[in-house]
């Protein structure tokens, strides 16, 4: 008798031990492959490695080789750089190694602290993911990265519950200061929850006041450092872009234009934001209010400045702070419980949403259709250098931004001074023999004080080259030759500070006077009896 076999049905019985370890993992490893995607190098990080590169051959912290001027908006994120230049002899490698691996540290310990959940680690991916302004700026050899970084710790301090209170404002302080050694104005976003925390202190001010100096130490430092060095507590860059005596109802037309392109290009980013403020109107503790303010600062400097020519570069650091509140927003506590429903229509949304931006990271490619830069002179810069700069392309064919061979050409020619206005990739191949004058002013530590002359593209405001100033400079500075009486005084006086010996005679003095605006007439003199045309 034949017996017939009984096959019983396979039973797949998978289980996650630890769930939100699973979730976290998986999330880790989209998002580093995203940021592998889309790592790239803009013209401007190269500006930053000129100045690393002429320090490691033992120029100094410099520009141009013999003159003293602060082109770096982010000490910080330049001495990191420093070591990695040391030992890597690819100076794209110098910026895509700790770009990637800062990023990928913040990313981690933000879903570690702040979404842990698998669901938020699932919804807090895609956003993190869907953001052009956090995707693009996780890389692009630009201080992002790193202001990610601290301002994901300053957040994780900010709203622990276990800290003693004179030890968590000293870790605020602390992280205030290294977040304005990354970039200055990233201070705006921290002081309020600085101060909050301050006030928790009042009662022993006087310690409390000890404790906060203490943390900001390191900024005090280098900003003392920065006015003796370079005569100026201020980046260069902050004279030539945000001191242009432009109209005010013309800069703030121009910010408004660049918070409207990141709606209109990277609608993930500021929407995040906005949900994130709003949230604070329902649960709006002294900790959340105190990021809300920090945002609402951001924004209105932002707006002031007119915003910048990099779409979204500026939003990235609000964008963190926009999450964090929606991932610190109690949603039961105040709309009872949520049907999981919510949840799947919310995540078929993010993933729509994160979709409809102009150029979706999750997408980049080097061919991506879509403008490279709108009416207002706002551009994709990831658009006009992810060919060249982008890994995947330069890890295949070792290619090459245009600017970096007319560095090379005209360092093989040898001729000084050059002028020159995209000076980043051409300002490092060109080596350091060679003087570059930026048309732009950025490095220039005589017209980034002169008014511009009229409106232009926001970042790149054209200001007029007073006569004699080339020949000065093509003299190597022996003699000055500038013909206007009032600009001559000026800079007679400006070269003590940036060309002179240190420790000098009066040049201490001299710095005292240019900071307290002593020769301020002089530039006042200039624009009412300026040079023929």
């Amino acid at each position: 008798m034949s017996r017939e076999t009984v096959r019983q049905p396979i039973q797949l019985n998978m289980r996650i031990e630890n769930p939100p370890r699973f979730f976290l993992i998986m999330a880790m490893l989209a998002l580093g492959s995203i940021l592998v995607r889309n790592l790239w190098i803009s013209d401007d990080s190269f500006i930053t490695m000129r100045v690393v590169d002429n320090f490691l051959h033992g120029y100094g912290l410099v520009w141009n080789v013999g003159e003293r001027v602060q082109v770096f908006t982010h000490p910080l994120w330049l001495f990191l750089l420093v070591p990695f230049a040391r030992f890597i002899h690819d100076p794209y490698y110098v910026l895509y190694i700790p770009s990637f691996l800062i990023s990928l540290g913040a990313i981690s310990l933000f879903l570690q602290r702040f979404a842990v959940r698998p669901r938020a680690i699932v919804l807090t991916a895609i956003a993190l993911g869907g953001s052009m302004a956090f995707i693009d700026y996780s890389s692009s050899g630009l201080e992002n990265p790193l202001t990610h970084l601290l301002l994901v710790l300053y957040l994780i301090v900010l709203f622990r519950e276990d800290e003693r209170p004179f030890r968590k404002l000293l870790h605020l302080s602390l992280l205030t200061a290294l977040g304005a050694l990354t970039r200055f104005d990233v201070m705006l976003l921290l002081l309020p929850g600085l101060v909050w925390q301050f006030w928790l202190c009042r009662d022993e001010w006087r310690r409390a006041l000890g404790v906060t100096l203490a943390g900001l130490l390191p900024l005090i430092l280098w900003e003392l450092f920065a006015l003796f060095y370079y005569g100026f507590p201020f980046p260069n860059t902050y004279y030539a872009k945000a001191r242009t005596g432009l109209d005010t109802y013309y800069l703030l037309k121009q910010g408004v234009a660049y918070f409207a392109n990141s709606i209109r290009w990277d609608p993930f980013t500021l929407g995040a934001v906005l949900l994130g403020l709003i949230t604070v109107g329902f649960q709006g503790n002294a900790k959340r209010l105190s990021v809300a303010i920090g945002i609402a600062l951001y924004a209105l400097y932002i707006l002031w400045i007119g915003g910048d020519f990099m779409s979204g570069r500026f939003f990235s650091a609000i964008f963190l702070m926009g999450l964090t509140l929606l991932l610190t927003f109690d949603i039961e506590r105040t709309f009872s419980q949520v049907p999981p429903r919510v949840y799947y229509l919310s995540l078929i949304l993010l993933l729509l949403l994160g979709l409809t931006a102009e150029r979706p990271p999750v997408l980049m490619s080097e061919g991506q259709p879509g403008p490279p830069n709108d009416q207002y002179g706002i551009a994709n810069e990831k658009y006009y250098y992810f060919g060249a700069t982008g890994w995947t392309n330069y890890f295949k064919y070792k290619s090459y931004y245009g600017t970096v061979g007319d560095g090379k050409q005209a360092r093989v020619a040898g001729l000084s001074p050059i002028e020159y206005n995209q000076i980043g990739f051409f300002g490092y191949y060109v080596g350091p023999k060679i003087y570059i004058i930026d048309d732009y002013a950025l490095s220039d530590p005589l017209r980034a004080h002169l008014p511009v002359l009229g409106p232009s593209r926001v970042g790149h405001y054209e200001r007029p080259m007073p006569i004699g100033y080339r020949e000065t400079i093509a003299g190597g500075f022996k003699n000055n030759f500038i013909a206007n009486p009032y600009l001559n005084l000026y800079y007679e006086k400006l070269t003590l500070l940036i060309h002179g010996d240190l420790l000098a005679p009066g040049r201490l003095a001299e710095i005292i006077r240019f900071n307290l605006g002593y020769y301020n007439d002089l530039i006042r003199g200039y624009e009412d009896f300026p040079d023929p045309q």
